[in-house]
């Protein structure tokens, strides 16, 4: 069985995203969490669906329906930079470690406004 190639990218949990492709299409989120295997995303409110769920009396849980965020394609979402509001692609900058013996920072670079995105 041939393996799936995974995606790099540049994404973090907590980072706010714009979908460009879809249904929901030009809708903004938060990314909740990645989904290696897939290369899928869970975006916060976006792409809802409703699942189906039977009661677990054990448990005291009600059955019934819910809405959850259903997974969407990686390479269907931007990065929204914080300074300029906009859907941008990221250059990374290394800095000098600040202490001797201590790895070199690397932070994510906005290519429109130039503005750090980590910080």
């Amino acid at each position: 069985m041939r393996k799936k190639t995974e995606f790099k990218t540049d994404l973090k949990t907590g980072d706010r995203l714009r979908v460009f492709s879809g249904q929901e299409k030009e809708k903004i989120g938060t990314l909740k969490r990645f989904i290696k295997t897939k290369n899928r995303v869970l975006v916060d409110g976006v792409n809802m669906g409703t699942k189906h769920v039977k009661p677990n009396t054990q448990m005291g849980e009600a059955g019934g329906r819910i809405l959850r965020e259903r997974s969407i394609h990686i390479s269907n979402v931007a990065l929204i930079c914080p300074k300029c509001a906009e859907p941008t692609w990221i250059r990374h900058e290394i800095l000098p470690p600040v202490e001797e013996g201590a790895k070199p920072r690397k932070l994510r670079i906005c290519r429109r406004c130039k503005a750090r995105i980590d910080e």
